[in-house]
């Protein structure tokens, strides 16, 4: 019985099988077998174009990296020659204003001189040829014609004295001028070569944008300047401690920092004054070899004179102000909270006033940045340096005006070596609503 039921299955079976096979075509087992084939090479051509369109992408990002770093080379080398030209021009400019003011005190003295020459003229006119003969002629006893004698002599010389002093002048002014001229001429010519270098750093941060963009698409959705969620929500913690905790701290830190501005000023007039000093001792000595000295004007320093609350954290020319603008990196449309102060990178930057660092590293768009809370008049203040290269202050550490707080730099998303320095009138909000133009109270 067992085998028969064996064998009943296995027939069956058999019956099912044959039945499956004859209900498919030759043909069609034939065609779904190319079908099959045709997809495996589609998908093997598919995946080798990806392949190769892998290695081509990285080879492009290889390549765009390299030039990327030789824009950047040619981006700092750029900056240094800037700083370099921004020192002559600047010690043109020193130059030309000591020989102008060279150029007034001795127009001064021609004048004083020309006045005496005047009257003494006019005296000679009125008075009709001295005839000196007849003076000395007319003097009653020897001790007289000595008297008239030494008289007559002094005149003579005063009056040949005036004229030499005045033929002296005459001639100092003519080199003074043309000093002047020398100065003018190498003046321009160092402003133009600083013209062009900031053309050509301004094409090379061009180039560098257009490699940013091809190294990173995301880069059309950020910002240059941009804090993440995270670092905003740190930022506004960090401040509400600092100054509900520290606040006796940073009055502290007030206090030291308008110490060091009155004393910063009193050096300054201490040596305006010395200048004077030694310019009324250049003048003693000067009449001392003439016998005709005359009134010359001294410089006297400004009673109105007033320091402001911040200084220039870094020296360099503003290449992008405060306000409107194109985003260097994105070229879209958007409101610069700070000014760009380009320099070479290395550059020490100062810390605009004294306060206690609220913030000091790594941001999103940023780089490293410092930001520090001031108490200026009772009032808080806060200042942001972007970009930096290093930073060389820690959060939370007091500084005074000038207090080297990093290296200028070209970190987080940056076209080239540059500062970027905000103000902020009160304290640091998201969104920056209390930024405001920082060129009025450091230039």
């Amino acid at each position: 019985m067992k085998v028969r039921f064996c064998s009943a299955v296995l027939s069956l079976a058999l019956v099912g099988s044959s039945v499956s096979v004859h209900a498919v075509s030759k043909e069609e087992l034939l065609k779904e077998q190319q079908e099959v084939e045709s997809r495996l090479q589609e998908t093997e051509r598919s995946q080798n174009q990806t392949s190769e369109k892998l290695i081509l992408t990285k080879k492009e990002r290889r390549l765009a990296e390299e030039r990327l770093d030789e824009v950047n080379s040619r981006l700092d080398d750029l900056a240094s020659e800037i700083a370099d030209q921004q020192a002559a021009v600047s010690a043109s400019k020193e130059e030309l204003q000591a020989i102008e003011e060279a150029i007034k005190q001795t127009l001064s003295e021609l004048r004083a001189q020309e006045d005496l020459l005047g009257n003494r003229l006019r005296a000679v006119q009125r008075d009709g040829d001295i005839k000196y003969i007849e003076v000395l002629l007319d003097s009653k006893d020897f001790g007289d014609l000595i008297s008239r004698f030494s008289t007559v002599s002094e005149i003579i010389k005063q009056d040949d004295g005036v004229l030499n002093a005045y033929k002296a002048n005459v001639m100092e002014l003519t080199e003074q001028r043309a000093s002047q001229e020398l100065i003018l001429g190498q003046l321009k010519k160092d402003q133009r070569k600083l013209l062009i270098l900031q053309t050509r750093i301004i094409a090379e941060s061009e180039l560098k944008r257009k490699l940013v963009v091809q190294l990173n698409d995301q880069v059309k959705q950020l910002k240059q300047e941009q804090f993440t969620k995270e670092e905003e929500a740190q930022i506004l913690a960090d401040q509400q401690q600092l100054i509900s905790t520290q606040l006796t701290e940073l009055e502290e830190a007030a206090r030291a920092a308008e110490q060091a501005k009155i004393k910063a000023e009193a050096e300054r007039r201490a040596r305006i004054e010395a200048k004077r000093e030694q310019a009324e001792a250049d003048d003693t000595q000067a009449a001392d070899r003439t016998t005709s000295p005359t009134t010359k004007k001294q410089p006297v320093p400004s009673a109105t004179d007033h320091a402001k609350p911040f200084q220039l954290p870094v020296s360099g020319y503003v290449s992008s102000p405060f306000g409107p603008r194109n985003n260097p990196l994105t070229g879209k449309s958007e409101i610069h909270t700070g000014i760009d102060l380009v320099n070479a990178k290395g550059t020490p930057i100062q810390a605009a006033a004294g306060g206690i660092v609220l913030r000091a590293g790594s941001a999103t768009g940023y780089g490293n940045v410092v930001m520090i809370t001031h108490l200026i008049d009772g009032k808080v203040w806060t200042t942001v340096y972007g970009h930096l290269d290093s930073v060389a202050v820690k959060a939370g550490q007091t500084v005074m005006p000038g207090t080297v707080i990093g290296k200028l730099g070209s970190t987080g998303w940056s076209t080239g070596p540059h500062l970027h320095f905000e103000i902020h009138q009160g304290e640091w909000a998201v969104g920056q609503p209390n930024a405001v133009d920082p060129a009025p109270y450091i230039f």
